[in-house]
């Protein structure tokens, strides 16, 4: 086995020894399920590169690529259309691994040569390839050898992977044999994931695995891939896709088969996507709709999003009083594949006036001459249209109900809301508590992929409350502690044995800004607490460095703005500008520390299988708050030593 990270930069010798340049690249044909390697790119010193056909390759597994001809009898090779490069067209690129239903990342590719044939075997999606790359492996195993550090390697075979469409664009010259010239162009090049669904094992996926690879790609690659799919697999997979995501599919679709799609869904999931789309493009979608598929989903989007109106179906099973068993049963082996929820029939009468409830079960057990009139139960737990979707949630849990009718003012049935719909409202309401809480919007930050100015603005409100906190009490301590510390020695003694009343004055102003510095830290540290519990809740950490890159770039905001605050906040205690500047410095760096600790520390224990109870606010705060005084103390006291007081 070799990795292309290694083969690349390799020397290439010919039969007699001689030089003929390095791997710069690898071309493979996808003929195959392991596809073979065709070529190799050479790079001539002075000379420009070209290909190298495998024919003429004898080995690369040694410590140079060896050739069976010598250097002038090379036969500059020509790749094909269905062909292309590894470095250029595989590596850095996403894939679709369909036996884990995620999205990756090629960090390196592992190659085999069998006799005469070399195949490319897997991709490494693991740390460690990264790590490769960058010539770091060494070092790394190295320190393995003394600290119990090893990096796990996680190589998908390539059967596991999405093939890739090949997509046939010039990517320039190179440079062959002696003075001849041939475009490369024919190679292909995959500028952005390019999936063919027409013959691939993307469709035998679950739709809702489907959902979790179109969530980890960008809107127009998932628009793309969902474009591909069956019209019956695409609405599947639509419907279990997260919002806000499925409103901007719908929208990179061509508006035909964007409605389409949409008449396919439930009424009130329909809804629910255009409810998040822009009016003028919802009317569109919906006048492409007919009129008896449009009319139940205008119908949903007259009430609040939040209400029982909001949620609910218009697809339930009801009948007249005067009905009997047999009808019931007849009209539910006609229309049951239109219905969400079957195992309540609802009973009303002329007017539309809801009178009572039969069970499936009753329905089955009793005589098929019998009035429904007869089973009905009068006493109807049902909920009003304006009925805020909170409490919907809560009846059907205390009644352990599977769906409870939705009645207009005048008691006419007019929906169902089922407890699917109910689990997505308490999934809503679970993130909007956590959210108050850690005062993050753990749902926005999951949502978003980059750094946003509007977010971290919103975010630093909290940790700028509790610098305006933490002056107050450090104002209390100045004036409370002043005698006191203006003539201890204990807290020079933290730096040796220096003696200056200076050093002693500015340590104990230091000492002064703690509760705010535990305040700020705590606050940083609880928000990327509920970041990270959130991102583990719903992805497991799979999301876990886009998160800590995107939520490091809010830490540095939020530390600058503390830093700068917590600086003024001194010099008006103080009135001494070095102090102001040390306090700043440590304020800035401590809350960095703390963003960063509240987001590794619950990831690294889920990773040594202590999720449970150890990832908790209780045990954590206390762990951030130490670290962030240790980093405190140690940033400010080398400082002070450092800056004239």
């Amino acid at each position: 086995m070799i990795f292309l990270s290694d083969l690349l930069r390799r020397s290439i010798v010919d039969n007699d020894h001689r030089r003929v340049g390095s791997v710069r690249d690898v071309c493979v044909s996808l003929d195959e399920t392991f596809p073979v390697v065709t070529a190799l790119v050479v790079h001539r010193s002075g000379n420009g590169e070209m290909m190298i056909p495998w024919s003429q390759v004898v080995t690369v597994e040694g410590p140079e690529v060896r050739l069976n001809v010598n250097k002038d009898g090379i036969t500059p090779y020509i790749p094909h259309t269905e062909e292309l490069l590894l470095k250029r067209d595989i590596l850095d690129k996403q894939i679709v691994d369909t036996q884990g239903f995620r999205v990756v990342k090629v960090n390196d590719l592992k190659l085999a040569q069998i006799k005469r044939t070399a195949r490319l075997v897997g991709v490494d999606i693991s740390l460690s390839g990264l790590l490769r790359r960058l010539g770091l492996q060494a070092t790394i195993d190295r320190i393995g050898r003394v600290v119990p550090l090893q990096l796990p390697e996680r190589t998908i075979t390539w059967n596991y992977v999405e093939p890739i469409q090949v997509v046939g664009a010039h990517t320039g010259q190179l440079a062959l044999a002696g003075t001849t010239a041939a475009t490369v162009g024919a190679v292909g090049v995959i500028p952005k994931l390019q999936l063919n669904v027409s013959h691939n094992k993307l469709i035998d996926l679950h739709p809702a695995d489907i959902a979790d690879i179109l969530e980890q790609l960008d809107v127009e690659e998932a628009g793309a891939m969902l474009e591909r799919l069956d019209m019956e697999t695409a609405a599947d997979t639509l419907n279990e896709v997260e919002y806000p995501l499925q409103s901007e599919l719908i929208s990179e679709l061509d508006p035909e088969r964007a409605s389409d799609l949409l008449e396919r869904l439930a009424p009130d999931d329909a809804a629910d996507i255009l409810a998040e789309m822009a009016p003028a493009e919802a009317e569109h979608l919906l006048n492409l709709m007919p009129t008896e598929e449009s009319r139940p989903i205008r119908d949903l989007l007259r009430y609040d999003a939040e209400t029982a109106g909001g949620i609910m179906t218009p697809e339930y099973l009801a009948l007249s009083e005067t009905s009997t068993v047999e009808d019931a049963l007849t009209y539910l082996r006609q229309h049951s594949e239109h219905l969400e929820m079957v195992y309540y029939l609802y009973v009303i009468d002329e007017q539309h006036h809801l009178k009572g409830v039969v069970s499936l079960r009753q329905l089955v057990v009793a005589e098929p001459t019998t009035r429904i009139a007869d089973l009905k139960d009068p006493d109807v737990i049902k909920v009003r249209v304006n009925t805020d979707q909170e409490e919907v949630a809560r009846i059907i849990a205390k009644y352990d109900l599977l769906g409870v009718p939705v009645v207009d003012e005048e008691d006419h049935l007019v929906g169902l809301v089922t407890v699917d719909d109910v689990i997505d409202v308490i999934h809503e309401e679970q993130a909007e508590d956590l959210s108050d809480i850690v005062g993050a919007d753990v749902e926005e930050s999951e949502e978003e992929e980059k750094f946003s100015w509007a977010t971290a603005a919103r975010r630093t409100i909290w940790p700028i409350a509790n610098v305006i906190a933490g002056f107050v009490l450090a104002l209390v301590l100045a004036q409370a502690f002043a005698p006191l510390l203006a003539h201890t020695t204990a807290l020079v003694s933290l730096v040796g044995s220096v003696s200056d009343n200076r050093l002693s004055l500015a340590l104990g102003g230091l000492f002064c800004l703690v509760p705010m510095l535990l305040l700020t830290s705590g606050s940083a540290g609880s928000q990327a607490l509920g970041i990270a519990g959130w991102n583990l809740r719903s992805t497991r950490g799979r999301d876990l460095w886009k998160t800590i890159l995107r939520e490091l770039l809010i830490g540095t905001f939020s530390g600058i703005v503390v830093s700068i605050l917590a600086g003024i906040a001194a010099f008006v205690l103080f009135h001494t500008a070095a102090l102001s500047l040390v306090a700043a410095l440590g304020f800035g760096f401590t809350q960095l520390i703390a963003y960063f600790c509240g987001l590794g520390l619950p990831n690294l224990l889920q990773r040594l299988r202590l999720r449970g109870s150890l990832i908790t606010a209780p045990l954590l705060d206390p762990v951030i708050s130490v670290i962030s005084l240790g980093v405190f103390l140690s940033v400010t006291i080398m400082l002070i030593e450092r800056v004239a007081l």
